[in-house]
């Protein structure tokens, strides 16, 4: 038989474990997500008295009926401002979160013409990821478009100081098109991680088992092409990875996530996870098939994937991480996953630009492992 066919009769073998231990399977792949939402989810919910300046250079009747409306949002504290440059130096001072100006033409009914602009810095990113979501409900009440500063950016001059966003003109839709919160980011960010223990957990233990049990040594007596072991690991971890990932978007769609791309979100969800889900189940196999001991292993599994899980930007923004992990961040595939996760779930778009980087990153990172998977399987059994 062929790698493939071989592959295939392996994994068949491997999903009807799989079943024969689907409750304990389930139990495990929502227990994680379900600790870290209850944990981390409600952080940035209940937020009050944010301070932000508002420019009101329209001065009509909608102008001022939109200012009422953020007055009365018991999360913000408003601070007039005469100009819009008074307000930004309360923003770069950090006196005040964010810096709304209400633009002459305030409501603007066309299309990629804002009425509205927001500056904020990335320093509270809980808060503006609270915030904002509101600035922009009620601007589009009245009918106004609101421009959100853009996450990247560069940085002030001094360390001390917030760092000061510039805008770039958006559509009404396009940054901020779902109810935003850290709830929301989060979920975003989980959704990697689960693949990644998934991945480890599954794939590196089973196959310690296995070869503790001798059934390894059997496959090896046998005339079947040694690569499909390795294949039927990586399938069936990338497997567990994506029912992990579908159980944690379910939990977070559940106490209200929301998707701005709509189901064509889910697709490019499950295209990432089961990339990363083949990527660590190979890395599952290059660890496995050097040690020797299930619990030597669990520390290797949780050792890598919590401080992967941190770097990438699962919990807090990149940007909010230390300058001199930023480098490390840049070279951790989980980066590349949640960037693509979020800007479908959060954005409800994702540039060509973007998305070709992203992908090319998680696939050259699972092409590398793939080949090191094998060459490492292969040295051991020699």
């Amino acid at each position: 038989m062929g790698l493939s066919q071989d592959s295939i009769t392996l994994f068949k073998r491997e999903l009807f474990i799989f079943k024969a231990n689907l409750r304990t399977n389930i139990i495990r792949s929502l227990i994680f997500p379900l600790v870290i939402i209850i944990f981390f989810g409600n952080i940035g919910t209940s937020i009050r008295n944010v301070p932000i300046a508002v420019v009101n250079y329209a001065n009509n009747a909608q102008s001022l009926q939109f200012l009422n409306s953020l007055q009365a949002e018991q999360t913000l504290y408003i601070l007039s401002s005469s100009n819009e440059q008074s307000a930004l130096s309360q923003l770069q001072l950090g006196n005040v979160q964010l810096v709304v100006v209400i633009l002459p033409n305030f409501p603007s009914q066309k299309s990629g013409v804002p009425g509205v602009q927001v500056y904020y810095s990335n320093t509270q990113p809980t808060v503006i990821s609270g915030v904002l979501p509101i600035i922009t409900s009620d601007a589009h009440y009245f009918g106004g478009v609101s421009t959100a500063g853009s996450i990247g950016g560069s940085p002030a001059s001094s360390p001390s100081q917030p760092v000061l966003k510039t805008t770039s003109e958006i559509s009404s839709n396009a940054l901020y098109s779902t109810t935003s919160n850290y709830l929301t980011f989060l979920t975003g960010g989980l959704l990697a991680m689960v693949v990644v223990f998934s991945a480890l957990f599954g794939g590196g233990v089973a196959y310690l088992s296995d070869k503790q049990l001798g059934i390894i040594k059997a496959f090896l007596i046998t005339p079947i092409n040694k690569n499909a072991i390795v294949i039927s690991r990586m399938l069936i971890s990338s497997l567990q990875g994506l029912i992990a990932a579908v159980i944690a978007l379910l939990i977070g769609m559940a106490l209200g996530v929301t998707l701005a791309m709509g189901i064509t979100a889910v697709l490019y969800i499950i295209v990432v996870v089961v990339i990363i889900g083949l990527g660590f189940g190979a890395l599952s196999m290059v660890v496995a098939s050097k040690v020797k001991r299930v619990d030597a292993y669990t520390i290797f599994a949780q050792a890598v994937g919590l401080p992967l899980w941190f770097i990438s930007g699962g919990i807090t923004p990149i940007e909010s991480l230390p300058s001199w992990l930023a480098p490390v961040s840049a070279i951790d595939p989980l980066t590349y996953a949640t960037n693509i996760n979020r800007a479908v779930i959060m954005q409800g778009f994702i540039s060509t630009g973007q998305l070709v980087t992203d992908m090319s990153v998680l696939l050259i990172f699972t092409g590398i492992l793939t080949l090191l998977a094998f060459k490492t399987f292969k040295s051991t059994i020699e």
